[in-house]
């Protein structure tokens, strides 16, 4: 009997609730997101981009066409191989195809000819899967149709990995310190807001709030420094050490602006819109999967969210040192934003009336 009416008792306490509803809420709104987001994906392949680059002339004309309207991917032409090169490290291609220099001429000097495929490892990983998986695929198609009178292997295939990285663990850095520092500073807010109601029975609530916002700068500071200097003592970045951590200092404030706002939103619940965060921010990183082959409500998304920004940042910073100044400005709109929204709903909360002493009755 004692037994259960502990049960009850259990059940008698807020936080008990709040544990059952967690318990029930986080795979819930995983499983939500992920089936919705990610229906379909694989078939969504025509949403990827190469970059075709002809350094052939007009012998390479037509095999250049013939590969725009061959492969399953959307197609950019290039003058160069460095100009398409860049557009790849800025990830706006996942692959470039190249046509070589007298690539026509070899198959009648040499009997055989080769397809250049350039694919950046920063880029997402089924991306790179798919992409350079067709490579043997397209010299093949190509070798086929525009050497009719030749074998169809003619055509061999090279495909060049851009800004590879042998130390499997350096892969694993933009997750860290892109989606981990969020996961970090939401539960730092959780903590931050019970202190916050502690001290109200002695401050005002801007003092509250500003104090706060000093603590929460300090930590932002430090924490960033020093996550920055452990990180590249194992990691050998393509950007340096300042330019990474200033933009890990930046991811840092974007997101305790978006987890802080959750609290002043919505109370002692903003740890579950926090939380239904982390599957839209992991969906839409474009990290394992581009965003383009997301279902279309998905596409768009991560630009309103600090972890894809962070993590598309970290990945140029990390691999190929391009330039992260959309990122940048999209986690400075976001910080001010959110930071904005807190500030306004603080200052429509009005302060609680002080306590009324009475004067003690005389005996």
């Amino acid at each position: 009997m004692t037994v259960f009416k502990t049960f009850k008792d259990f059940l008698g306490i807020t936080q008990t609730k709040v544990g059952i509803v967690f318990s029930i809420f986080v795979p819930l709104v995983f499983l939500l997101f992920w089936m919705t987001g990610y229906h379909g994906a694989t078939e969504r392949v025509d949403q990827l981009v190469v970059g075709i680059v002809n350094e052939d002339g007009t012998a390479g004309d037509n095999i250049a066409q013939a590969i725009a309207t061959g492969v399953p991917y959307k197609t950019q032409s290039y003058p160069s191989l460095n100009e398409a090169q860049q557009h790849m490290d800025n990830g706006e291609l996942t692959m470039v195809i190249s046509i070589p220099a007298h690539f026509t001429e070899d198959v009648a000097s040499n009997g055989s000819t080769q397809m250049n495929y350039y694919i950046n490892q920063g880029n997402s990983d089924i991306a790179k899967s798919i992409v350079q998986s067709s490579a043997a695929q397209i010299s093949s198609t190509i070798g086929e149709h525009a050497f009719a009178d030749v074998h169809q292997e003619i055509v061999t295939t090279n495909v060049v990995k851009t800004h590879d990285i042998s130390n499997f663990a350096i892969s694993m850095l933009p997750m860290i310190l892109g989606f981990v520092t969020y996961v970090g500073v939401m539960t730092m807010n959780i903590q931050l807001n019970i202190a916050s109601m502690m001290l109200k029975r002695d401050h005002s609530k801007w003092q509250i709030f500003w104090g706060r916002q000093i603590l929460l700068l300090a930590i932002s500071i430090v924490a960033s420094l020093l996550i920055t200097t452990v990180a590249t003592l194992f990691a050998d970045t393509a950007a340096s050490f300042w330019q990474m951590w200033s933009f890990h200092l930046l991811v840092y404030i974007s997101c305790i602006a978006v987890t802080q706002m959750a609290f002043a939103l919505f109370g002692n619940v903003a740890p579950l819109f926090n939380v239904a965060l982390i599957p839209l921010q992991l969906m839409t990183a474009g990290n394992i999967i581009p965003a383009a082959m997301l279902s279309p409500l998905y596409r768009n998304v991560g630009h309103f969210l600090p972890a894809p920004n962070a993590i598309q940042g970290y990945l140029r910073l990390i691999y190929s040192g391009a330039s992260v100044s959309s990122f940048v400005i999209h986690l400075l709109w976001i910080a001010i934003v959110t930071f904005g929204i807190t500030w306004i709903r603080t200052a429509l909360i009005k302060p609680a009336p002080s306590p009324i002493n009475h004067p003690a009755n005389s005996h």
